[in-house]
């Protein structure tokens, strides 16, 4: 692996505190009086061995986010309810019967949010 200068490190650390939004041109600028050796370097090898190296540790150092638990859900339940459904539009007889079971609808989309601990 390239030699990292401890000097140019710690400088590239104290302005990405002092002010994160500072762009790469600037740090190696700035980084190139400091430490000659830096000159011969890229705008990407200089951004690759010194500020992202420090925003990875930085970034190690903060608390994460964890993700919402999901509510749990009665999965035997809303299965019950789908067949019951499936069960009565079978069953109905001609039209009419199919449009009456279809027009409760509303009531076996309550039942099923209620087991899906929504409602």
């Amino acid at each position: 692996m390239a030699e990292t200068s401890e000097k140019v490190m710690a400088f590239v650390r104290d302005e990405l505190l002092r002010n994160p939004g500072v762009k790469t041109n600037e740090l190696l600028t700035k980084a190139k009086k400091l430490d000659k050796s830096v000159g011969s370097l890229s705008i990407r090898q200089f951004h690759a061995r010194y500020p992202l190296q420090i925003k990875r540790k930085l970034a190690a150092l903060r608390p994460r986010r964890r993700r919402p638990r999901r509510k749990e859900v009665d999965r035997a339940a809303i299965k019950a309810e789908l067949l019951a459904f499936a069960r009565a539009l079978a069953a109905a007889e001609g039209g009419a019967g199919v449009v009456d079971v279809i027009g409760s609808v509303d009531k076996n989309v309550d039942r099923v949010l209620a087991a899906a601990g929504v409602v």
